[in-house]
């Protein structure tokens, strides 16, 4: 296999400082782990929005973080467009309409990622619409065989066309089909699987949550798909030991694709993908 592997890098995602004392909040601090994460051998950064308590945020300091990433290091930029309830939809869409510094794409999801988080197709819908306007892609997520169906339904409803991967997520709290919700070497198959007949045409990005990342990354990645990686996603090694940056979980997908023989994608090669 010779395919070359994208690594992106999940510095943060709504992972606290108790759990993850290294996990990086404010703009400088991303900054700081983006440019780590790419010299380690990530091709893209994915970020979310945070206040410096550690809750998550929905406003102008994206504008912040995405001008401090790339002043940083160049490299393509995801945000999460996740909410929380206290944020509300219209505030989320009209955002993209007047960030200063936008970013290349934006992660969006159909089912909710956690118990305490809101998202529907619908919801979904209208967020991948304010992206088209803001000319910022989507990166629709999925975690279960009933997030793949309302994908189904944005795909034929011509939405997804310029999405440049399909995330795929296992291992999380909340999964309609429960039974695919465990980040097994067969789930991970069998969702893979289960997105090419109803996407055929995307790559797939697959992540697992804590213990499985590692399983997650090993058979996306030997099945030919690509892979994110970090604190969003793990807070230790596949030895167990505590990691102390994002940029030592890259180090291991880099080594995890170099015995499978692929290459890390440079920024320069994601942003070939992206178009």
């Amino acid at each position: 296999m010779s395919d070359p592997l994208l690594i992106v890098a999940a510095l943060n995602g709504t992972r606290q400082r108790d759990a993850c004392p290294k996990v990086p909040l404010s703009p400088e601090e991303l900054a700081a782990e983006a440019k780590r994460a790419v010299e380690a051998g990530a091709g893209m950064v994915h970020v979310h929005a945070r206040k410096s308590d550690g809750s998550s945020t929905f406003d102008f300091v994206i504008d912040d973080i995405v001008a401090a990433i790339r002043s940083a290091v160049d490299v393509p930029i995801s945000i999460s467009s996740q909410r929380a309830r206290q944020t509300s939809l219209g505030t989320v869409t009209a955002l993209f309409s007047v960030l200063r510094d936008l970013p290349d794409l934006a992660s969006v999801h159909v089912r909710p990622p956690e118990a305490e988080l809101p998202a529907h197709r619908e919801e979904a819908r209208q967020i991948i619409e304010a992206l088209d306007a803001a000319d910022v892609r989507p990166a629709p997520v999925a975690g279960s065989l009933d997030a793949l169906g309302d994908l189904e339904v944005l795909y034929n409803d011509s939405l997804l066309g310029r999405a440049p991967f399909v995330m795929l997520t296992l291992g999380a709290a909340i999964s309609e089909s429960a039974d695919l919700a465990a980040g097994t070497p067969q789930n991970v198959l069998r969702l893979i699987d289960a997105v090419r007949s109803v996407l055929a045409q995307p790559p797939i990005v697959a992540s697992g949550r804590d213990a499985t990342s590692p399983i997650v990354q090993a058979v996306a990645a030997a099945a030919g798909e690509h892979i994110r990686v970090g604190f969003e996603d793990a807070v230790t090694l596949p030895d167990g030991s505590p990691a102390t940056s994002n940029a030592q979980l890259v180090e291991h997908a880099v080594r995890l694709g170099a015995a499978l023989g692929r290459a890390p994608m440079s920024p320069d090669d994601a942003r070939r993908l992206l178009r």
